[in-house]
């Protein structure tokens, strides 16, 4: 896989891309680029396989300008680029809740690392969208429903963009 063409990196290319893109607007809605995230597949980069339906793999941790853990996510695999393809060189796709659910609670997030639609959530904002985005168990026609705010995130970390955060 090679890098995207400068004029590719600013086209959105999928829901969640566009909702990253309008959320950098001022009067955007921070609620509807998260729940975008949530209800999206986005995919993370490993060095591992996926051998099975229960295999386990270990996903690409970069570190911050802080020098804090954030694990790459990425809301198309043509945004993954050479360089963490070198380091990890397996896509894999799963649902944005899912990998919410499954962070644990020292490791921040980055979207698209490094892209033009992307954004960094630390710890406490991840924790935040735990507690604030859950998933009802089922829609009307039985089947599993996508997550849902169930209060207002007024203080989530994840409300603009990092460049635009005291870093703490």
């Amino acid at each position: 896989m090679t890098e995207q063409p400068a004029h590719l990196d600013n086209q959105p290319l999928n829901e969640l891309e566009e909702q990253l893109a309008r959320g950098e607007q001022p009067d955007a809605n921070p609620v509807d680029v998260i729940l975008a995230f949530l209800n999206n597949e986005v995919y993370v980069v490993s060095s591992d396989a996926l051998e099975g339906p229960d295999s386990q793999v270990e996903p690409l941790v970069l570190a911050n300008s802080s020098g804090k853990p954030v694990l790459a996510v990425f809301s198309h695999p043509s945004r993954v680029t050479e360089q963490y393809l070198a380091a990890a060189p397996n896509v894999l796709g799963t649902q944005g809740a899912a990998i919410i659910g499954n962070l644990g609670e020292e490791l921040g997030m980055v979207i698209n690392p490094g892209a033009a639609y992307g954004f960094e959530i630390d710890p406490e904002g991840v924790a935040n969208i735990r507690r604030d985005f859950k998933p009802t168990d089922e829609s009307a026609d039985g089947t599993a429903a996508a997550p849902q705010p169930t209060a207002q995130p007024s203080d989530l970390a994840a409300d603009r963009p990092a460049q635009d955060r005291d870093p703490a």
